[in-house]
């Protein structure tokens, strides 16, 4: 049985119960960097393996709900080819107005099973399938990987995430629970009321005894935050099988394919954890291949889940033990960093700094080297830069550069590029501009009042940020033409005229001297969309 067949009358069945459940609570479409094809070629590229330009890659995403993972994409490189296929039509329908009111010409979505993907699709550079492969069922995820074995090009590479063992052995517990008190409920409100008694149950009832109390805990806080289509689809639907690492890559390996390293590197250095898990790893894992590594290490770290990048069986002699961060020096790095203030039970070091990265995580240093890199790669952000300019912006010896940067992207601090992106290709004196479908696609959340699909910038990164009225109204305006002055000036025309509200939704009509106010609000406006880098210059 090839990848072009359904698996049985059974199976679409499955396939039915699984769309009908997401057809009624769909689940948010968002971007996730790390399956980003242009973050995938160089994280490849740190495990030896070469992979295809994403200028005019063709991309296949399976399970894609609305589009919004790969959307960012198709907007960055307009030449490539972007299909996407889901179970979903209620979603698939979502994406697809979405695609329209954009005007997204290189992307389509089609409501499908991946079981149905033959060979009229043609093969392709990337294949990702993000939330997909612990959520079926074991026929569809053996169809899952076969299909990156038949559909991939030669130089392909393939991205699958999936809930991953030792780390998810607490959320079976509580799945567990959660399915045993939903038993019955007939609607998707029901069953998540029986849901959410659980996790109460769980948070005001253990015992102090309990063994898996700290590891329960842990998951238990989590769900306190997340929404409900997350519940609903992570621990009440039929189907959720993590699974350890070697169970996985033993799979690609029975369908022709390699397990060539996470997409996220930092994950797979011992050294991010610590000296005493780095001894002890190295200690036990002498003379083993990268698999056994990798999992002795999952084991240590009690890792949870992972984003797996495959390529074909051939290719397996090319990669690496480990991930070569060296080799992130002959890339392209970006990255933003926000200075805060120490946590309240820390204790304050000289010369210690708090900063957040791009992906929101704290880091902490009081390495000089390490934040003039920081301090550089921000002015630059959204921009990608290579580690030359970086010296020679920083004014220090390439060497302490080198090593700086070496070390936060071990840490995982920097998004990696191997081309210059579609910042790196706007003159740095332009006028504003924004990215593509930014507006359209705000304007179209703020009118219809449901985010089917999320923004996103252009670095694969979601943006959780919603303008006021005026600042929609100058985004409006941003044409690529207008500069700042420009911009400011029909900003006091509208203020006066009634068409916008002022800086704290305040009427301005018919005040004069409004001037330097609007500059200041044109200003703050930019600055706040570069950071976001809804800006591309």
């Amino acid at each position: 049985m090839d990848a072009t067949t359904t698996v049985s009358s059974d199976d679409d069945s499955v396939d039915q119960q699984i769309a009908r459940h997401y057809d009624e609570r769909p689940y948010a479409s968002e971007a996730f960097s790390y399956s980003s094809p242009a973050q995938i070629r160089a994280a490849a590229r740190l495990y030896g393996i070469s992979a295809p330009a994403p200028h005019r890659a063709r991309v296949l995403e399976v399970g894609c709900a609305a589009g919004g993972n790969i959307l960012p994409f198709a907007l960055a490189y307009p030449e490539a080819e972007v299909i996407g296929v889901d179970l979903s039509p209620v979603q698939i329908e979502q994406g697809r107005q979405v695609l329209e009111r954009l005007g997204v010409t290189n992307m389509t979505l089609q409501a499908m099973s991946l079981t149905d993907i033959g060979p009229e699709f043609g093969k392709f550079d990337y294949i990702i399938a993000h939330g997909v492969f612990s959520w079926v069922p074991p026929a569809v995820r053996d169809a899952l990987v076969r299909l990156c074995q038949t559909h991939l090009t030669e130089d392909g590479v393939a991205y699958i995430s999936y809930n991953t063992y030792p780390g998810w052995k607490a959320g079976d517990i509580v799945r567990d629970a959660i399915t045993l008190h939903s038993h019955g409920a007939k609607t998707a409100n029901e069953r998540m009321e029986s849901a959410r008694a659980v996790v109460r149950m769980f948070q005001d009832g253990m015992a102090a005894a309990n063994p898996l109390r700290g590891g329960m805990a842990t998951v238990l806080n989590q769900l306190d935050t997340l929404p409900d289509y997350y519940l609903e689809h992570e621990y009440l639907e039929g189907f959720n099988a993590p699974c350890y690492l070697v169970e996985f890559a033993d799979l690609a390996m029975r369908n022709g394919m390699s397990y060539l390293g996470d997409a996220y590197a930092s994950l797979e250095s011992a050294a991010n954890y610590g000296q005493n898990v780095q001894l002890n790893l190295s200690l036990i894992a002498i003379g083993q291949p990268k698999l056994m590594r990798q999992q002795y290490l999952d084991f240590l770290v009690g890792q949870n889940f992972r984003r797996s990048l495959l390529v074909h069986q051939r290719r397996h002699e090319e990669i690496l033990v480990q991930p070569d961060f060296s080799q992130a020096t002959h890339l392209r790095a970006a990255a933003i960093f926000t200075k805060t203030e120490p946590p309240a039970n820390g204790a304050v070091q000289p010369g210690m700094q708090w900063l957040y990265d791009t992906e929101g995580t704290l880091l902490s240093t009081d390495d000089t080297v390490i934040l003039q890199v920081v301090d550089v790669l921000s002015q630059a952000w959204p921009r990608s830069v290579p580690i030359a300019d970086l010296a020679s912006r920083t004014g220090l010896p390439e060497a302490e550069v080198k090593k700086a940067w070496l070390r936060l992207a071990e840490w995982g601090r920097l998004l990696l590029v191997q081309d210059p992106t579609p910042y790196d290709d706007v003159e740095l004196d332009a006028a504003p501009t924004l990215i593509p479908g930014a507006v359209a696609l705000l304007d179209s959340n703020a009118r219809t009042g449901v985010e089917h699909v999320a923004l996103a910038n252009l670095w694969h990164c979601t943006v959780r940020w919603r303008p006021n009225a005026m600042q929609a109204w100058v985004m409006q305006q941003i044409d690529g033409k207008r500069n700042v002055t420009a911009l400011a000036r029909l900003l006091c025309e509208a203020w006066q005229r009634g068409k916008v509200s002022g800086p704290n939704g305040e009427s301005l009509v018919g005040q004069r001297n409004l001037d330097a106010t609007a500059q200041r609000a044109v200003k703050a406006l930019l600055e706040t969309l570069r950071r976001l880098a809804l800006r591309l210059c």
